[in-house]
């Protein structure tokens, strides 16, 4: 069975409940996005807006799509977010992605590094024996509603030659008609957003994904 992430993308209060209301219910492991404006464009909740997330059962994991991702991690800790996800692209320096990585692993969560599209895979590789797993960006990131960007392929594959086992988790573009190909490429992990939460049978749309063969 294919491991889902429902992701929680919202750009407003009211969007952020309806979509966390909604996936709480049905997904075990869900992605919330923060955004700061600058980074990518658009602008997330805050981090002080989202509820205890320590009240509930399910595993939360947080994607830092942030210029300064160290001013999160203590909140990230207390709020119950249990993996981050932070980008290359905001340090652009492997000592201080090495440096954040070792911190999020001192506060006991798991440290996932993702990528963007234009980046290239190699800038990474010296980092893979440092995190627990790599999220490829399959669109650009801090928009909904965008087609998957078929060079993905490439970059698992290419990750897969340096290490057969690290996780590899996509976040944008997955949908039933691209799973397949992803998982054949050597993804692992999926995280989707739209697809989900904009079907008329959110957990219908998960269990879909999950049993694609």
């Amino acid at each position: 069975m294919n491991k889902i992430i429902p992701t929680v993308f919202s750009t407003n209060k009211k969007k952020f409940d309806e979509r966390f209301t909604k996936l709480i219910r049905i997904s075990k492991d869900i992605q919330i996005d923060i955004m700061d404006g600058h980074f990518v464009r658009n602008e997330s909740v805050l981090m002080k807006q989202l509820p205890d997330l320590r009240k509930y059962k399910n595993n939360f994991e947080i994607h830092l799509m942030v210029r300064r991702p160290e001013k999160y991690l203590k909140q990230a800790k207390e709020f119950g977010f249990k993996k981050i996800i932070f980008h290359y692209e905001s340090f652009w320096n492997n000592k201080k992605a090495i440096e954040f990585t070792k911190n999020i692993k001192k506060k006991g969560m798991k440290a996932f590094i993702a990528l963007n599209p234009e980046t290239s895979v190699a800038k990474i590789i010296p980092l893979l024996k440092e995190v627990e797993g790599i999220l490829i960006m399959g669109v650009h990131p801090g928009r909904e509603h965008q087609e998957l960007i078929p060079r993905t392929f490439y970059k698992i594959k290419e990750i897969r030659k340096h290490n057969k086992s690290i996780p590899i988790q996509i976040d944008g573009g997955v949908s039933i008609k691209t799973i397949n190909k992803l998982k054949d490429s050597g993804a692992t992990i999926f995280n989707s957003g739209s697809y989900i939460s904009n079907s008329d049978n959110p957990m219908k749309a998960i269990k879909n994904l999950q049993e694609a063969p």
